[in-house]
């Protein structure tokens, strides 16, 4: 801020010298030494003017006094041409547009007299040859010559020449005169200028002393504040970690409100999950129960068959009705209802229920690789593994929905497993919030980013975010939810998640249209986050 406010100070300093600077070379431009030369320049013009006229006269004179001879004719020359270029380089220095206007006019009016005394010079050596021929003088033809050497004569002698030359004359004195004039403002301008430049100056002066002045008294505070220091220091220590205490108080209690939420979810998927297999087995278990009292009767007989078998001196008759009673109940164990004997029908449902017993054992692991509580909190991990889980875990709230899966090929990435997960589900349930039953559509897509990173995509096509909302939605306890039905934690738990890893977590969303939700990880976790 200080080199700002000195750059400033600076520019402000330079911008005044520099008005200064045109003011006074304002003031002195008048350049006299270019007006002389014009008016120089304009009196050889004005010599050139008056030659022509004396020769026009001297020719006119001897041509009455001696009509016989050829008499020395004024000739127009292209010397005037050098003295008006020479008058108009010296006349446009000066600036003026009134100066330049009277040199067309003038340049125009030496051409028409060069013109008329080039022809008076051929209409006087026609009447000298008529005169000196040798051969009798035509009169008629002499007096037609005189008349138009007569007329040539007047065009030339009355030419506008000389008016011109006046009126530029007096332009370069008007030209001269308002130079005079803009300089002496100048120098007025000059003197007020200098004159504010001063109260600038003074003032500046006094603004320095103010402000020293204020320096010394803040001086005087802060070697009375130094005094005291480490006292007020050591009790503002004592206020911020009490502060910083209840803040990661707060901030656990937050986060365990938001982990509670987010195990109700997961609570009710599993319960779901586990429910249909558990009925599965405990039905399998109650058609077995009724069967095992023919297989226990079996056993029994069989076995009282059996002793008699091992006695000496068995009735016949006891035996062969022993023997009949065991082949009654083998019989009914064979006897087939609905296509299926009593024994088939215990396999069958030994085997169905082992099948439960192995669907819950399914959800169970599941669950441990969703949560990964069995590995370490830093693992390099399959996404894919992460979302399949997340899809079996979030089951109940996605089964009306229509889930695609697009993966690409990505490496393993080095992250904490758990909080992955935890990510992707609530992406996952707040996708299916967003979109209605049998409705809804869920993409999720994972691909590269360069060659360091790796991107999870979960796209639906919801009711999409209003662009005023857009912005706040990794806000904490920003929610657009009915009241209870979230937190306002769970996008942003899940932005410092990503943001811990080295990631970053985008979205992007057209209201009507749908939401996306892009989860970008470095994969390899930066050694900042990893410790």
């Amino acid at each position: 801020m200080r080199i700002i406010r000195i750059i400033g100070y600076g520019f402000t300093v330079l911008v005044l010298a520099a008005g200064w600077a045109f003011i006074y070379w304002q003031s002195g431009s008048v350049d006299l030494a270019a007006v002389e030369s014009t008016r120089a320049a304009l009196a050889q013009m004005q010599a050139a003017d008056a030659a022509w006229n004396q020769q026009l006269v001297h020719a006119r004179l001897y041509a009455r006094d001696a009509p016989s001879a050829t008499p020395p004719i004024a000739a127009a020359s292209s010397r005037h041409r050098l003295l008006y270029a020479a008058l108009e380089v010296r006349a446009l220095r000066l600036g003026n547009p009134l100066v330049g206007s009277g040199l067309a006019q003038l340049k125009q009016a030496f051409e028409e007299k060069s013109a008329l005394i080039a022809r008076f010079t051929e209409a006087q050596a026609a009447i000298a040859g008529v005169r000196g021929g040798g051969e009798p003088v035509d009169e008629a033809r002499l007096a037609e010559l005189r008349a138009i050497a007569e007329v040539l004569f007047d065009q030339a002698w009355f030419a506008s020449t000389g008016p011109r030359l006046d009126t530029l004359a007096r332009a370069i004195d008007r030209a001269f005169d308002e130079m005079l004039t803009e300089a002496e403002l100048y120098r007025v301008a000059l003197l007020y200028y200098s004159g504010f430049l001063l109260a600038v100056l003074v003032f500046l002066a006094v603004s320095l002393d103010q402000r020293r002045r204020q320096i010394d008294a803040i001086n005087r505070q802060l070697r009375e504040a130094n005094e005291t220091l480490e006292s007020r220091v050591a009790q503002r220590t004592h206020e911020l970690s009490q502060a910083l205490a209840k803040l990661k108080e707060s901030e656990a209690m937050l986060i365990q409100s938001e982990k509670m939420s987010s195990l109700g979810q997961m609570v009710a998927g599993i319960a779901h999950e586990v429910n249909t297999p558990l009925a599965y087995v405990k039905s399998s278990l109650e058609a077995v129960g009724k069967g095992m009292p023919q297989v226990g009767k079996l056993g029994a007989q069989t076995e009282k068959l059996l002793a008699m078998l091992s006695t000496d001196g068995v009735d016949e008759a006891a035996l062969a009705a022993q023997f009949a009673l065991v082949r009654g109940l083998v019989q009914d164990l064979e006897a087939k209802t609905a296509g299926r004997t009593v024994l088939e029908d215990i396999e069958r449902l030994v085997k169905d229920g082992l099948f439960g017993i192995g669907q819950i054992s399914e959800v169970i692991a599941n669950l441990k690789n969703f949560s990964r509580l069995d590995r370490s909190m830093v693992a390099d991990y399959d996404l894919h593994e992460g979302i399949d889980s997340a899809i079996r875990i979030g089951y109940a709230q996605l089964q009306h929905r229509i889930v695609r899966k697009e993966f690409g090929s990505i490496p393993h990435v080095s992250c904490s497993p758990s909080q992955i997960n935890q990510v992707i589900l609530n992406l996952l349930s707040n996708a299916a919030q967003a979109t209605r039953d049998g409705e809804g559509t869920i993409t999720l897509r994972t691909g590269m980013r360069g060659a360091a990173h790796v991107t999870v995509e979960v796209a639906d096509n919801g009711s999409g975010i209003p662009a005023d909302v857009l912005p706040k939605i990794f806000d904490p306890f920003f929610t657009t939810k009915a009241v209870g039905k979230g937190t306002g934690l769970g996008l942003s738990i899940c932005y410092k998640i990503v943001e811990n890893h080295g990631g970053k977590l985008e979205v992007e969303s057209q209201p009507g249209l749908g939401t996306r939700f892009t989860l970008v990880l470095p994969i390899t976790l930066p050694a900042a986050s990893a410790a």
